[in-house]
């Protein structure tokens, strides 16, 4: 049985947790994934999409009390497929048309991360 792999998917970290989006980036490229960029906020993001690959991105729900769900609505707009991850356990902090989003809840188990982004980032 091969291990689960995300070998040539890019992807984009939206954290502003320095120290999380680190563990974050040694996890995704344990498993062989391209972190194109690590970002802590949504103008950076913007400007990470407009000169970086991207094809998966995994965004924290809260940066520094700014909601990334513009973002989110960009990525959607440009058929990227997308993550949350969140410290908080409130489904109210996204609109109800993101809720069908994968969220994970902080710490975030890598193998179910992992599987996930498999999962939209591959997806035919």
């Amino acid at each position: 049985m091969t291990a689960p792999s995300l070998r040539g998917v890019y992807v984009l970290i939206v954290e502003d947790n320095f120290v999380v989006a680190d563990a974050l980036r040694f996890m995704l490229t344990g498993f062989d994934a391209i972190v194109s960029a690590i970002v802590p906020s949504l103008a950076h993001a913007s400007a990470a999409l407009a000169v970086d690959r991207v094809d998966v991105a995994i965004l924290d729900i809260n940066l520094n009390g700014t909601s990334v769900v513009p973002l989110a609505e960009d990525l959607r707009a440009r058929g990227i497929p997308f993550v949350f991850v969140s410290g908080y356990g409130d489904e109210d902090l996204l609109p109800e048309h993101l809720r069908d989003r994968p969220r994970f809840d902080k710490p975030v188990e890598a193998e179910r991360l992992v599987a996930r982004l498999i999962e939209i980032a591959l997806r035919p």
